[in-house]
């Protein structure tokens, strides 16, 4: 397995889809081979990480429904560039968040959902410097949310 966009989109809708799920679970559910490196109780690095990754991290969700289960996947791009252009053209437009303080990166958002899926996929992508089509991302994040059912009745 290579860092690519398709793989960014597979793994955005395995997110969606699968249940909730352990960090080692969640190396077998998406495929991701290596060994899971325990950095706090919260977060992890897989070792050695793929190829087009210079790092691969994921982390706990620590509040909610899905506390202790897999709560985010954090991609270092190495070796590929990934441009905001195409991920605009494979997860739709993103959206520039703001920024917290003048020497943070800029971050693109986008939203990955499946009908009936209970969790929902946010793809926050970050740059150096304020995004433009060409632009390349230093890192990637996919962030599982649970999807909230509406209270019946």
């Amino acid at each position: 397995m290579t860092i690519s966009l398709d793989q960014l989109r597979t793994w955005s809708e395995q997110l969606c889809t699968l249940p909730p799920v352990d960090l080692a679970g969640a190396l077998g559910a998406l495929g991701i081979s290596g060994s899971l490196v325990a950095k706090t109780r919260d977060y992890s690095i897989v070792e050695p990480p793929p190829a087009g990754a210079s790092r691969l991290a994921l982390t706990r969700e620590n509040l909610g429904k899905n506390k202790g289960n897999l709560g985010e996947l954090e991609i270092t791009p190495a070796g590929v560039a990934i441009t905001r252009g195409e991920l605009d053209a494979r997860f739709g437009a993103g959206g520039v968040a703001p920024r917290v303080d003048f020497d943070r990166p800029f971050v693109v958002d986008y939203r990955v959902e499946i009908p009936g899926a209970p969790f929902r996929c946010k793809v926050l992508a970050s740059f150096a410097d304020e995004p433009s089509a060409t632009s390349v991302a230093t890192q990637i994040s996919l962030l599982r949310e649970v999807v909230r059912t509406p209270a019946k009745p």
